[in-house]
């Protein structure tokens, strides 16, 4: 599946876009465990103190934000495309 990164995530991964491979119906958290696992410095990023999904950050399934799915929980197609984006604010 193809995972889209904006503003502060793309230097953390060092590319604006990645390919990943997960089983068939991954959920959001194994997606989120998988780059943290490649990519160690996202997790502070994606995730909060308790280890859910930060609220600083937003995850974006085909368009849809995951949180008015299933959360974590929401389940992938192969051939999701996936957005994460930080919150950002300002005026």
């Amino acid at each position: 599946m193809k995972i889209g990164f904006y503003a502060t995530l793309r230097p953390l991964v060092g590319a604006k876009t990645v390919e990943v491979a997960l089983p068939q119906d991954a959920t959001v958290r194994e997606l989120l465990d998988h780059l943290i696992e490649r990519w160690p410095a996202l997790r502070g990023a994606l995730l909060d103190a308790d280890g859910a999904l930060s609220g600083r950050v937003h995850v974006f399934v085909n368009g849809r934000s995951a949180r008015f799915l299933d959360g974590a929980q929401t389940r992938l197609a192969p051939d999701a495309e996936i957005d994460i984006i930080p919150a950002v604010a300002g005026g």
